[in-house]
């Protein structure tokens, strides 16, 4: 089965970051639709009061945008599926 993170990049300003907001195993249909659940649903910023949400697909639906309003600020965040392909580690670590 394969493995894969959902990466997500977010920044306002000069100020971006790439973070993982997911490990797990499974078909590239379930890591779609993973992808896509916590493109819905994540919250990259705690104590964010979200008051909108837009989700968009991009290309194939290995990439969804989001734009999230809260009550002062607006994030506009890059959810993307990456299979993993490599590891200097013989055995793989436990996934989700």
């Amino acid at each position: 089965m394969a493995q894969w993170a959902v990466v997500v990049q977010s920044g306002y300003g000069d100020q971006y970051q790439c973070d993982e907001a997911a490990r797990f195993e499974g078909t590239l249909e379930q890591a779609r639709a993973r992808l896509y659940e916590i493109a819905c649903t994540y919250k990259h910023r705690s104590g964010l009061r979200q008051k909108h949400r837009e989700v968009f697909r991009v290309g194939d639906g290995d990439k969804y945008y989001a734009v999230v309003e809260g009550m002062m600020t607006t994030h506009r965040v890059l959810f993307q599926l990456a299979e993993r392909v490599w590891s200097t580690d013989s055995e793989p670590k436990t996934w989700e």
